[in-house]
Formats: C-alpha cells, structure tokens, sequence
C-alpha cells in the first residue's frame, strides 16, 4: 500500500486529510446516496472515487490498521501497534494519527440502514460493539489478521465490481467482520467504561442528541423513555437515572421531556406539518397523549402555542 498523507480524521461532518501541514476536508462524491464504502488508508483523499461525505450522525465504521496509531476520541487519546482492528459508532466523533505519518490499512464505512432486520435479520445497535457510548478497538494475532484482512479484500474485490448481488454480498461480509470480531478476546478491547456519573451521563445526553434535529415526518424517535436509554447503553434504568441525577441534577425521563419539548416548539414553528405529523415523529402513538405532554410543559395545547407564534 502506498503512503496515506499526513493525518486522516473525522470531525463532526467530514473526513480530513492533512498533506504538508495544511488541513482540509475531502470533497463529497458526486452520489451522495452511498451507504457503504471501502477506503484504502493509504490513497484516501487521492482518489475521488474514495471521496465523499461522512457524517458522523450517520456512518459507522470496521478499519484494520497496521503499524503505530494514536486514536483521538473526543475525551482521550488511545496509542496502538502492530495489527489493529477498530469499530466505531456513528454517535461519537474519532481521529486517526499515524505516529510515523505513514499510514497502512483499509476502512469500511456504512451507513446504519445498511444492516437492518429486514435486509440482513439483524440490528445494527444489537451488536455489543455498535453499543453507543463504546469504542471497540482489538489488537490482533497474524492468524487472526490474515482472516480479517481476507474479509477486508473481498469487501474491497466487490467494491469495483458489477452485478445484481454486489451490495449483498458486501453486508455479507461485513456481518462476517461483526461475527468473527465479536468472538476476540475482550481483554484485548479497549473499552471506554462508563464508570462515572459524568460518563454516563455524556454518554446518555450524546444518545439523545444523536435523535435530533427531526427532519422529515416520516422520522420517529426510537429512544423516549427511560428505559430505551438504559438498554442502548447496557445499564439498569435505576443505575442510568441514579447516574444521571448525581450529574445533571435532573432526572433522565426530565432530561428527555425537556428535549421533546423544544423540539416540539421547533416543528411548530418551522413547519407546516399538522399535530398528527408533530406527535408521531415526537414518538407519540396518539395525538391526545401530545396534547397533555405538551399542555403540562407549555401551559398551553400545540395548537394555541402555534397561534402564538404565527
């Protein structure tokens, strides 16, 4: 593989590439309707065909690196060696620095829709290393890099090739990097612990956020109680709650409603979309329970405050 620039990083919309000291975001392909794309570390941000957006609300990614990295996450640093296996969330914002400058590997990005219940059996968020508030990162042995790597090559194969069957064929494989990933030795993970009020708490607030801003009537919230929370991040709802208070001085359900609320507020201002519309992008199953979550925060129904602002 050739020599990747001097630093490739993701910030909250776009990969970067550094050449000579100055930095600058690559160009988003032509389609920007790709949900999965295989880079080659070491001529990312040469070639366009590699080139495109990456929103960190949207793509998750597997990357196999070889040689000495530090991985930048947006509260601390991870140093790693020899032959290295990575998954990150879409949620979290991350940044690879080769120590050397000399970059070696190759990066599978996708988007969640990618892998869904109907396409594959499987949800993304169901796998332990996709859990929110994770980042996975593996050392591996030779043997466990020539397996991965041969993965990787096929991925990579398929990308430049035609047929009805390429994209099953590539989640194919990629759920074979999932499978086969989740069977190395934990020990070997290096795994951010939630072991504090405030990293739970962050933790919880980055999961909420990541559910906003709602742009489409069709969009509905996945994640509106306590409980939903609780079970993305693998926690007890108590413990979650417990957490959070100690952190926040509010509960998470207080947390939540507040966040709804403001949103709500937005819709009804901004758009056109009818209280129907409103309510179940909001995660609400009847448009009466809006009506009296919405009056109990506001002091008024969504129809008078809409008049109110009209």
């Amino acid at each position: 593989m050739k020599a990747l620039p001097n630093s490739a990083q993701t910030d909250a919309t776009t990969i970067f590439v550094s050449k000579n000291g100055e930095t600058k975001p690559i160009p988003p392909e032509q389609n920007g309707s790709a949900i999965l794309d295989i880079l080659d570390l070491s001529v990312a941000g040469t070639e366009s065909s590699l080139s495109f957006e990456y929103n960190r609300k949207t793509f998750y990614t597997v990357t196999f690196l070889q040689g000495n990295y530090t991985i930048e996450f947006d509260e601390r640093n991870i140093s790693v060696s020899g032959n290295t296996l990575m998954f990150t969330s879409a949620k979290i914002p991350f940044g690879i620095q080769a120590q050397n400058g000399m970059y070696a590997g190759i990066s599978c990005l996708f988007k969640e829709e990618f892998v869904t219940k109907t396409n594959s059996g499987y949800r993304l968020l169901e796998f332990p290393i996709y859990k929110p508030g994770r980042q996975n990162i593996y050392s591996l042995t030779d043997h466990q890099t020539k397996s991965f790597t041969g993965i990787f090559a096929k991925m990579f194969d398929e990308k430049h090739a035609g047929g009805a069957y390429k994209e099953h064929l590539q989640r194919t494989y990629l759920l074979e990097l999932i499978f086969n990933a989740q069977k190395l030795d934990p020990v070997s993970s290096y795994v951010k612990s939630n072991n504090t009020a405030e990293e739970i708490a962050c933790a919880f607030i980055r999961l909420l956020e990541s559910q906003f801003p709602i742009e489409s009537a069709q969009d509905i919230l996945r994640l509106t109680s306590a409980k939903d929370f609780a079970d993305e991040l693998a926690l007890h709802p108590n413990y979650l709650n417990r957490q959070v208070k100690l952190s926040k001085a509010r509960t998470v359900t207080e947390i939540i409603a507040a966040r709804i609320i403001q949103e709500a507020k937005i819709l009804l201002k901004l758009t056109n979309w009818n209280i129907v519309e409103i309510s179940t992008s909001l995660g609400f199953e009847q448009p009466s329970h809006f009506n009296l979550f919405f009056k109990k925060h506001v002091a008024v129904s969504p129809t008078d405050y809409r008049k109110t602002i009209k």
